[in-house]
């Protein structure tokens, strides 16, 4: 072989190996270029789906790049929408376009900012809070070449800032001015008090007060009082929400505090808003209607006596002016003239019947009132019976003298167990229902009786009548046609309960304060008609809770009410039709059901069946 066939032959293999190498790199260079494809298909698809936007701007103020998510942030349909539709940045785009130039300052001498807020436009012309992450690319000769970076629109958040900054100036405004001390205590230290707690206290800034304990304020007899319901509310127990103490101011006068607590949470730790009110005014007022009390009963006492005096010295001209009339009417029924004056005569009849009525209803109060009185009286001198006795042996003179005293007193009692019997109240009540329903034909009522039909109780027939037909009587009085009345009877453990539940007006928080006190109106006064009985709206003066009062004391039995006030009528002065059809506040029957209504219930102690009844 030549040296011409061993060269080329060496060019040969050279050029081979060329090939080979060649074919490598196009096979390395289109695995590169593949890799390519999907790293740019990775952190496009991360470009396009970012909750962020994403955005690249050149210095000059126009968008080069953005993304859905920037495009949304600012209304705009598209990317290219918004690349399209924003010209100039920062007048188009900034609401101040002096935050613009800030931040273009803040980026030429640091090169990145964060968290950088502002104000934008959106393409609707409303105004959005953004925050902006942003950095400036250089090329090789430190010039900028674009701006790129992300942003949020944080314009709820902005909201929930400014409201809670308000909610907190207002808060912090309330607690200042409040007429009441507040204080935040923490352990037993105080973490903050108010200018009120400064001034209440006699000190001249809350720096005096502040890391000091909470002892700092308290009486000395009273500090083991405090000290322990402080310790108990800390460690969950259960405490008064209201509670009085004895203080002692700077100066050492002394006060008398009424404080109540809540418990907050206090630098991820638990403290409590203490709120305390100086109530040494009223504590003397107390004194003051303590020390005046006899004089008042004295002058209630002598009122009684005036009326029940009046009411007397009424029914002797009352009487005669009834025998009157009838002889009038008698000598005139005969005679023309009387049709001129028919209706007259009718009307003085019926304001004297009104007078008589009123005379009786006086008499029956009154007496109620004395037997009250004398119930009361009986427990107190039972108590200082059994308080003379422990104190020394009493003579039998005192005995003598004090049961001819307990006899005396009781001769206002009406009514003696003496009369008791074994009743089945079911069949009484039944009984009692269906008397009153005979007594109120024009009046439109659902009235049911529930109950177990084996249920006794001891007590005088004429009692549980009263008490029955009182509290249905209510609930009638107080319920629009349409209305329901339920009466309940159920015994639960040793007691036997009855309870009358109605749709009616329902009573209003001031007056449930009062209503079983007696005589007690849960109405205004000025809005009474003269009604029958059983008709709604018919009122009362209460005479059947003052009856039932003195039962209860009398007899021991329990007397009770729950009531919500109709929401569609909720003071005294409101009034209601009468009949749910005609009420303009409400669509249906239910609605006017679930608006309002009472329950009250009487509570017997249980007693065995007798092996005869009577019948009531």
């Amino acid at each position: 072989m030549s040296d011409r066939d061993t060269e080329l032959r060496v060019q040969l293999e050279q050029c081979q190996k060329s090939i080979a190498q060649l074919e490598r790199s196009q096979a390395e260079l289109r695995d590169t270029i593949a890799a390519l494809r999907r790293t740019e298909e990775k952190y496009r698809s991360i470009f396009e789906d970012a909750v962020e936007g994403i955005f690249q701007t050149s210095p000059e103020g126009r968008f080069i790049n953005a993304n859905p998510s920037l495009a949304g942030i600012h209304g705009y349909d598209s990317p290219q929408d918004l690349i399209e539709g924003i010209t100039d940045i920062s007048k188009q785009l900034y609401a101040h376009p002096e935050d613009r130039i800030k931040l273009m300052g803040k980026l030429n001498t640091q090169g990145t900012v964060r968290d950088f807020e502002t104000q934008m436009y959106s393409k609707d012309g409303s105004i959005h809070w953004i925050s902006m992450n942003i950095r400036a690319v250089r090329d090789k000769d430190n010039n900028v070449r674009y701006y790129e970076g992300t942003m949020l629109d944080i314009t709820e958040r902005k909201r929930a800032e400014a409201w809670l900054q308000e909610s907190e100036e207002r808060y912090r405004t309330a607690i200042e001015n409040s007429n009441d001390g507040v204080a935040i205590v923490q352990g037993n230290v105080h973490q903050y008090v108010n200018r009120r707690f400064v001034e209440m206290f006699e000190y001249s800034s809350p720096d005096e007060i502040i890391g000091k304990s909470v002892l700092l304020i308290i009486h000395p007899d009273d500090v083991a009082k405090v000290s322990d319901i402080n310790r108990r509310r800390s460690l969950g127990e259960p405490v008064p929400s209201r509670y009085e103490f004895r203080a002692v101011t700077r100066t050492g006068k002394n006060l008398y505090v009424e404080v109540s607590a809540a418990t907050i949470p206090l630098r991820d730790k638990t403290g409590h808003l203490v709120y305390l009110r100086d109530v040494t005014e009223r504590k003397h007022a107390e004194e003051v209607l303590i020390q005046s009390r006899n004089a008042l009963e004295s002058l209630n006492r002598a009122k009684t006596k005036a009326v029940n005096h009046i009411s007397h010295e009424l029914r002797t001209p009352l009487s005669v002016i009834q025998g009157s009339l009838k002889l009038i009417r008698r000598k005139l029924e005969r005679t023309q003239e009387y049709n001129t004056i028919r209706d007259l005569m009718g009307s003085m009849d019926r304001n004297l019947q009104r007078l008589l009525s009123i005379s009786r209803e006086t008499d029956k109060i009154f007496r109620l009132s004395q037997e009250l009185e004398a119930v009361m009286l009986v427990g107190d001198l039972d108590r200082l019976w059994q308080k003379m006795e422990s104190l020394s042996e009493v003579p039998t003179a005192i005995k003598e003298h004090w049961n001819a005293l307990r006899g005396w007193v009781d001769h206002y009692f009406e009514t003696s167990t003496q009369f008791f019997q074994s009743i089945d109240l079911y069949t009484f009540i039944v009984s009692v229902v269906e008397r009153m329903k005979g007594k109120m034909a024009r009046r439109n009522l659902d009235i049911q009786v529930d109950g177990s039909p084996d249920l006794f109780i001891s007590i005088d027939p004429k009692i549980l009548r009263d008490i029955a037909e009182g509290l249905i009587k209510n609930a009638i009085e107080n319920t629009p046609d349409g209305g329901m009345i339920r009466i309940g009877l159920e015994q639960k453990d040793d007691r036997i309960a009855l309870s009358v539940t109605d749709t009616g007006i329902g009573i209003t928080e001031e007056n449930k304060r009062y209503l079983l006190d007696g005589l007690h109106h849960a109405k205004e006064t000025d809005l009474y008609t003269s009604k029958q009985p059983l008709e709604f709206g018919a009122g009362g003066k209460g005479l059947d809770l003052l009856r039932m009062k003195y039962y209860a004391l009398r007899f021991g039995f329990d007397i009770t009410f729950e009531s919500n006030r109709c929401v569609y009528i909720p003071t005294d002065k409101d009034l209601c039709p009468g009949d749910i059809s005609l009420c303009k506040s409400v669509r249906s029957k239910e609605e006017c059901l679930n608006s309002g209504g009472s329950t009250f219930t009487v509570s017997f102690p249980v007693r065995k069946r007798s092996s005869s009844l009577d019948e009531p």
